[in-house]
């Protein structure tokens, strides 16, 4: 086991749905729309320092979640999508379990900030790219970054990295995380990706380590 906690990437996958009952029109400004939003789920630990090592976790034929110690349950709010970066900005609050035993307590982020262009899993597999999924945030162990997709039964499987305080990558906006991240992973023509999409140079323990594929294609 690494004595470096940032060694490993926490993919965290559960099932985002609406709440209804929570969703309703914007009382201010005509035409938006506020629809309230649960992320719940289960999370593993992965040791890596290399993302490309780090495959989607696999569940049982019957299984709901991932197998898993720990849950997580979050909920937040995503307001109109930004024609700029073409992501809903959700605000998520809630808890995760960390700890073992009698010391298993539930802990909370101060910031995730979570961006999405869907909602819903649509099925298009040829429009892989929008499916993206990307986070930022902080808590008491540092800042984070958070990779991961939108995919089939309406899941979100999302690769968080904790940081360094000296990491550049603590100073980054969601626009240079999705540049960083869909510099490497787009293809064809930019409408398809890598799967999962965690698995480029911009989740690695350190971002300047080259990812173990990339060496395989490229022996320069």
């Amino acid at each position: 086991m690494s004595n470096n906690w940032r060694d490993t990437l926490f993919v965290w996958d559960g099932i985002l749905s609406s709440d209804e009952e929570e969703t309703k029109e914007g009382e201010e400004d005509e035409g938006s729309i506020n629809i309230r939003l649960k992320w719940e789920g289960t999370w593993v630990g992965c040791e890596s320092v290399d993302a490309a090592a780090v495959e989607t976790p696999k569940r049982g034929a019957f299984e709901r979640d991932v197998t898993s110690a720990y849950s997580f349950a979050t909920s937040g709010t995503a307001s109109n999508k930004d024609p700029a970066t073409n992501f809903y900005h959700v605000s998520m609050s809630g808890s995760y379990e960390l700890g073992e035993g009698e010391d298993k307590k539930k802990h909370t982020d101060d910031v995730h900030d979570m961006y999405l262009s869907l909602l819903r899993w649509t099925g298009n597999l040829r429009g892989q790219a929008d499916n993206l999924v990307v986070a930022l945030g902080s808590n008491e162990f540092g800042k984070f970054i958070s990779v991961g997709y939108l995919r089939v039964g309406n899941r979100i499987t999302l690769a968080r990295r904790y940081l360094d305080d000296g990491d550049l990558r603590c100073k980054w906006n969601v626009d240079a995380l999705k540049s960083a991240v869909l510099e490497e992973i787009a293809s064809a023509g930019k409408a398809g990706m890598t799967i999962p999409p965690w698995q480029c140079a911009a989740m690695h323990a350190e971002a300047e380590q080259p990812s173990a594929k990339r060496q395989k294609q490229d022996p320069q």
